[in-house]
Formats: C-alpha cells, sequence, structure tokens
C-alpha cells in the first residue's frame, strides 16, 4: 500500500509540474522567442512573433526542424532578377522557370531583393503565383528607403524622438504596405531586413550597435504591433567578413527578435565564417546569400564564368556546416564592361545537385 502511495504522490507531482509548465508558457514573464511548446520528442521554440498566422508558424516550425531530418534538410533557393532595372532587361525571369523547366523543379525559396525593385506592384505578383502555383517559400530583402543617414551615422535620428523620425516611419509604412500584399494573399515571407549591416556600404551600417540593436527592435514592433503583419519570419544575416568581426556579437538583436541567422558568403571556399559562434545562436542556419567569384571583376578567370558546380555547396554544407538548413543563390546580371556574371544555380552546374540526398525543392516544401 506504501508503495501504491508513493507512486500515486510521483504521478500527482509530475501533473502539478507540467500544468505549471504550461501555465508559464502562456502567462508568464517571458520573452517572445522564448516562450517554449512542449512537443514529443523534445522542445520546440516558437516564432520571435507569437501572433504568427498559422500557415507562416507552420512554416516556421518546418525550418527548424529542418536539421534533425535524415535527408531532404537543405532548402534550394535561388534569387529572382525580377526587375524593370535595364541592367535585368527590362524585369524578363530568366532564372526560376526557366531552371524549373530544365530540371523538373522550382527552387523551394525565391529570394527577391526589394532595394533592387523599382516597380514592386509587377514582381509581386510574381512572388505570389511561384508560391501558390508551384510551393516555393519566398523571402524579401531590404526595401527600406534611406531617410538621409549617412553610412557609418548612429541612427539614432530614426529612433523615438529623433529627427528624421518622421521620415523613418514614412518608409516603414510604405514597406509595410508591400508586405501587407503578401498577408493578404496567404503568403508567409522569410524577412530579411537591414541585411550586411556589418558593412560599410549600407546606408544603416553603425558602429554604435545599441542604436541599429534597437532600430531593429523598432521595426520589429512596428511591424508586428502596429501593423500586425502576422506573417513575417525574421532573418538576422551580416556579410561574411573576417573572423571575430563583432557582427553576432555586437550588432545582434536578440532571441526575441530573430528566428533564422545566416551570413552572405561570396566564396569560392565556400567558407562561413564565425559559424562556431551562428550555432550558439540556437537558431536555424541560412548562407542568405551565395555567390561564386567566378570570373567577377577580375577576381578569377573571367573563363571560369558560369562553370561553379552547385553540388560541391551541398556537399561542403553536409560534410562540415551540417547546421545549415539551406542557400540563397544571388541572381545573374550584366554588367556595362564585362557582360553578364552568372551566379544562380541555372546558368552554372547543377546537374548532380539535382538529385542530392539532401537537397529539397519546392516539391518537398509541405
Amino acid at each position: 500500500m506504501k508503495t501504491i502511495i508513493l507512486n500515486l504522490f510521483t504521478v500527482m507531482q509530475m501533473m502539478m509540474i507540467s500544468s505549471c509548465v504550461k501555465q508559464e508558457n502562456m502567462n508568464g514573464p517571458l520573452q517572445r522567442a522564448d516562450k517554449l511548446a512542449v512537443a514529443a520528442g523534445g522542445v520546440t521554440i516558437m516564432g520571435a512573433n507569437p501572433a504568427l498566422d498559422k500557415r507562416t508558424d507552420t512554416l516556421l516550425r518546418f525550418i527548424q526542424n529542418l536539421k534533425n531530418q535524415p535527408g531532404k534538410r537543405i532548402l534550394a533557393g535561388q534569387n529572382s532578377n525580377i526587375s524593370n532595372k535595364t541592367q535585368y532587361k527590362l524585369g524578363d525571369d530568366q532564372i526560376i522557370h526557366p531552371f524549373a523547366q530544365a530540371t523538373g523543379k522550382y527552387p523551394a525559396i525565391v529570394g527577391s531583393d526589394f532595394n533592387d525593385i523599382d516597380n514592386w506592384n509587377y514582381h509581386s505578383p510574381f512572388l505570389k503565383d511561384l508560391n501558390q502555383q508551384h510551393n516555393c517559400i519566398i523571402e524579401i530583402c531590404g526595401g527600406l528607403n534611406n531617410p538621409g543617414i549617412s553610412s557609418g551615422s548612429d541612427l539614432s535620428a530614426l529612433l523615438p524622438g529623433g529627427s528624421l523620425r518622421t521620415q523613418w516611419v514614412a518608409n516603414m509604412d510604405a514597406m509595410a504596405a508591400k508586405l501587407a500584399y503578401f498577408q493578404t494573399n496567404n503568403v508567409s515571407i522569410l524577412y530579411r531586413p537591414f541585411h550586411e549591416m556589418n558593412g560599410s556600404w549600407c546606408w544603416y551600417y553603425t558602429t554604435n550597435y545599441a542604436n541599429f540593436r534597437a532600430l531593429w527592435a523598432d521595426l520589429f514592433n512596428y511591424f508586428t504591433t502596429t501593423k500586425h503583419l502576422n506573417n513575417l519570419i525574421w532573418i538576422y544575416a551580416p556579410n561574411n567578413n573576417t573572423v571575430g568581426d563583432g557582427a553576432y556579437t555586437n550588432y545582434y538583436p536578440g532571441t526575441s527578435y530573430v528566428d533564422i541567422v545566416g551570413a552572405d558568403v561570396y566564396d569560392d571556399n565556400m567558407t562561413i565564417n564565425d559559424y562556431s559562434v551562428i550555432r550558439t545562436l540556437a537558431k536555424p542556419i541560412m548562407l542568405t546569400e551565395f555567390g561564386t567569384g567566378h570570373g567577377v571583376r577580375g577576381n578569377s578567370d573571367p573563363n571560369l564564368n558560369g562553370t561553379f558546380d552547385y553540388n560541391l555547396l551541398a556537399e561542403k554544407i553536409r560534410t562540415t556546416y551540417p547546421n545549415v538548413i539551406g542557400w540563397l543563390c544571388w541572381h545573374d546580371w550584366n554588367t556595362t564592361n564585362m557582360g553578364w556574371i552568372y551566379k544562380s544555380m541555372y546558368k552554372n552546374n547543377y546537374s548532380n545537385l539535382i538529385n542530392h540526398s539532401w537537397m529539397a525543392w519546392a516539391s518537398d516544401v509541405p
């Protein structure tokens, strides 16, 4: 009888603890990204925005679990080149659909740099259709216009009470309207604002790290709380500079404001600097931009332009960076003095990549 009573007491204790954990997760003073949902087999991290719509929450959980999959765990991504800029031949899609026609596979992720988009009214339906008709995940980078800040400034003018606050709010409103188009059409977005913030070529580059983190949090709160954009998965992605340049310790806005971390890597050796630091953030990791150096501005033999073997990138991830769950290849572009530069999978060697056991394409996304 004593044994039965002890066992019953133990069961009651476990039930009480479980109830407390659930209650704390729902009502306790936890930060957004630190709210945990207990699932079979472990703990699933929720999104930075706890109000994510169901479709976006499901997508994020799929991404978070990719590194635990035995196969189909690298999302093959490709930046599109749709734009009205003349260097992209007036907006003709020369990458996404042609690649699918040649291989029978659409990229799992299609990216778009809204800094380079002259006519988003033309480009956004293109992205929406790729999602709804072909199951591609959509990534959007940038799109926040410079309100009058010089690279290297401390950004305080954009924060509440700052001299450029009115202009900055107007810029946030303009970008929010573009993102709202996708929410209205039930399209989840991987959103990458302030990319390569550790590069002096960006207008939002600063060495006042606290102000950068405050600006990121301000944007996050404005889009989620004020604009109710609940279809965004937030990506933090510095430039792949030298090891230890401080991007992840200085600029990182915190786990409560980020869902995915990554880096923009343009390196034929496919080296991810600070990979060990990135892993400690316990977020899904992506190569948010990747491009070969073949034939670019004299950095390597122009005769190699368009000959990069993307199977090498897949193998590098498999053997060296197994926590990486996806990449976005940069697109091709035209130059005035060198002709076309080929970065895309389509214009390079993709033959062995198509059936690589770790590669996931649009048809593999649930």
